[in-house]
């Protein structure tokens, strides 16, 4: 019975040391985890030595003096590699430290984000929805059945048109705000859209180029780089005084690239990024939350450069 649970000790031991070497790579090799492994791979020898005598009649003090080394250097190996193995513990702590920052850093950032849709939505509102009300309000004042008929009808007219583009004006805010175009035709027409709209209204020349024609993403993809997009072009009109912009929208394997370059003023990335101005860490997160990201390079009077991706899958 002894020598039975001698044989099943040593196949124990066998599939310990040999599950333990296994994890070598996944733990990077580790020198808390080594160290672990070898005194797995030692306890193996000392049950070999322990069949020894069963199988060969030898010098059984021999064997106790070898037995004691090997449980004595056993011993040392799993104490030194539970001692290191606090490093794997503290390294596990930095990183939930780091992913609780992380998320912090990303809550503030939609928190952010939503605060300032909030003040630009409020801002369309006011300067463009607001003074066409007030316009349609003093028209209705100044409509009376004692009127001469010549001045209500100039009023109606004047009614009407100020009626249409108070409608123009929530049509074009509500595009703003989730674009139909990008819901209905995809992303490509929808940048396309954005751009038809500024190029009568801004002195700047803005040539797109993009191979993903009519295909279509998963909803997250096509509103995150859309909105990456016009906050790129929004930047370059308030801040780059540039005259050319190039926007490059490639798609390769299942990932979307976008390029985007201006020969504006430039600026300081790093300090930006700590001002938290121009919505450069908005668009990182948000690309981010697709895995995906951005990078920008820019100096002082040579434009700026941004390369993105986010995954399509």
């Amino acid at each position: 019975m002894t020598q039975v649970l001698v044989y099943l000790s040593l196949c124990f031991q066998i599939i310990a040391m040999g599950i333990a070497i296994s994890l070598f790579k996944r733990t990077k090799f580790n020198a808390a985890w080594i160290l672990i492994s070898a005194g797995f791979f030692l306890m193996t020898i000392y049950r070999v030595i322990e069949l020894f005598p069963v199988i060969h009649l030898g010098d059984i003090e021999e064997l106790y003096k070898v037995q004691v080394w090997l449980s004595f250097i056993i011993s040392l190996a799993f104490a030194i590699g539970v001692f290191y193995i606090r490093k794997v513990f503290q390294f596990l702590r930095r990183l939930d430290n780091l992913r609780n920052e992380t998320e912090k850093r990303v809550l503030s950032a939609i928190i952010r984000t939503e605060e300032q849709e909030r003040q630009r939505f409020a801002k369309e509102l006011h300067d463009g929805l607001g003074p066409l009300l007030s316009v349609v309000k003093m028209l209705l004042s100044g409509f009376d059945q004692n009127n001469p008929p010549e001045v209500n009808d100039k009023i109606k007219t004047n009614l009407k048109q100020a009626v249409d583009e108070a409608i123009v004006s929530v049509r074009e805010i509500s595009a703003n705000i989730s674009p139909h175009i990008l819901n209905n035709f995809g992303l490509k027409d929808a940048i396309e859209s954005f751009l038809k709209k500024l190029r009568p209204n801004e002195n700047i020349k803005i040539h797109f180029d993009s191979n993903i024609d009519k295909l279509r993403f998963p909803y997250n993809v096509e509103v995150i780089m859309y909105r990456v997009v016009c906050e790129l072009i929004n930047n370059t009109l308030r801040h780059a005084e540039a005259t050319e912009i190039n926007i490059s929208l490639q798609l390769q394997d299942d990932t979307l690239y976008l390029e985007y370059t201006d020969n504006g003023m430039g600026f300081d990335v790093e300090q930006a990024e700590i001002d938290g101005g121009m919505g450069l860490n908005n668009m990182q997160y948000r690309l981010q939350s697709g895995n995906g990201n951005i990078r920008i390079e820019s100096e002082g009077g040579r434009g700026m450069r941004a390369r993105a991706y986010i995954k399509c899958k």
